[in-house]
């Protein structure tokens, strides 16, 4: 009888510490987590350059080709934004008409319309031009900016690594980019994004450029059916305010 005592308080005093052993590392794990999704996104960020010249940028001016998502949206559009007035100047073509647009993309307000020539049109009579334009330009600008766009969005803390390319990269599950989910394969040295995959698509990421104040972004987005292209990317911390009054 005592020799099953002395059994059972050893089996109770295992069971104890296996399950002590088990909170323990339900509490460690989340921590861990935090910490490799934080480590992961101080890569991105400095990838980029760094957040603080994400935040001091001012003006930020791209061309784009492909990923319209309106048929009334065609060929090669230029954006240029004031990132703290919320302004965009559009240049580009609407309903197969080249104009120039002045918005305000916030909340969502066309403040000057122009042709092709700088002959002023009316504003009322282009009332669906404000939705289409500051949804394009908001996916565009989202994209061009991926890796602020990755680094604030909702992150699994990513533990798998591949070798793509010859290069070691280590996927990362996002939520909230887009309004969707998915995931970013990240050079595990460098900390630039170089695929994403979202929507049952595909995209090798490429053709980083410093884009000015050290600001350093991708400009090639290729999938195996399609592809996204910034040619011209620039950031300015002065511009000139009548870009954003006038034609």
């Amino acid at each position: 009888m005592k020799h099953r005592l002395i059994v059972s308080r050893k089996l109770s005093v295992v069971s104890s510490y296996y399950f002590c052993l088990f909170l323990t590392l339900l509490s460690i794990y989340p921590n861990l987590a935090k910490a490799q999704s934080k480590n992961i996104v101080d890569k991105i960020w400095n990838s980029a350059g760094g957040k603080n010249k994400w935040e001091s940028t001012k003006y930020i001016m791209f061309t784009v080709s492909g990923n319209s998502q309106f048929g009334s949206i065609t060929g090669t559009r230029k954006f240029l934004l004031d990132k703290q007035s919320n302004l965009v100047r559009f240049e580009g073509t609407f309903d197969n008409e080249n104009i120039v647009a002045i918005l305000n993309v916030q909340n969502q307000k066309l403040i000057r319309l122009y042709d092709e020539n700088g002959t002023e049109l009316s504003v009322t009579d282009f009332k669906g031009l404000v939705s289409e334009l500051a949804a394009q330009y908001n996916i565009d600008l989202k994209v061009l900016a991926l890796p602020a766009s990755i680094a604030t969005a909702s992150l699994d803390g990513g533990s798998e690594s591949k070798i793509i390319n010859a290069e070691k990269l280590q996927k990362v599950d996002f939520n909230n980019f887009l309004g969707g989910s998915g995931s970013v394969y990240v050079n595990e040295e460098s900390g630039m994004i170089k695929r994403i995959d979202m929507d049952n698509k595909s995209y090798i990421v490429n053709g980083y450029k410093d884009i000015g104040n050290g600001l350093v972004l991708p400009t090639i987005f290729k999938g195996s059916n399609d592809s996204i292209s910034y040619q011209k990317v620039a950031s300015f911390t002065e511009m000139e305010t009548e870009k954003f009054k006038s034609f």
